[in-house]
């Protein structure tokens, strides 16, 4: 085990218990599988932050394609669009006329 730190956690009855009932069935410490389950929630943070970074890029990239194929001309805001949309649609439910 190397350069490990102390901390003090605080938990839910249930949560200490349930621990303690694993680590009981698995034959290993709570300090162990409170370790495993921290680094699994950390990979599992950092795989869904890659994610959203590639989408972000790819997005970036889509929009990029875009303004090149429109010879920079601005793309409609789309935020914009469907304000427009909701707020006509609202005034058709209500009965209201432009």
């Amino acid at each position: 085990m190397a350069n490990l730190q102390r901390v003090n956690l605080l938990l839910e009855r249930r949560q200490r218990e349930a621990l303690e009932r694993l680590a009981r069935q698995r034959n290993r410490s709570v300090s162990d599988l409170v370790r495993e389950y921290i680094a699994a929630g950390l990979r599992e943070d950092n795989s869904q932050q890659k994610e959203r970074m590639l989408a972000l890029e790819n997005a970036r990239a889509l929009t990029a394609r875009v303004q090149k194929r429109r010879k920079g001309k601005s793309v409609t805001k789309s935020v914009e669009v469907l304000d427009r949309m909701r707020e006509e649609r609202g005034n058709e439910l209500l009965g209201r006329r432009r």
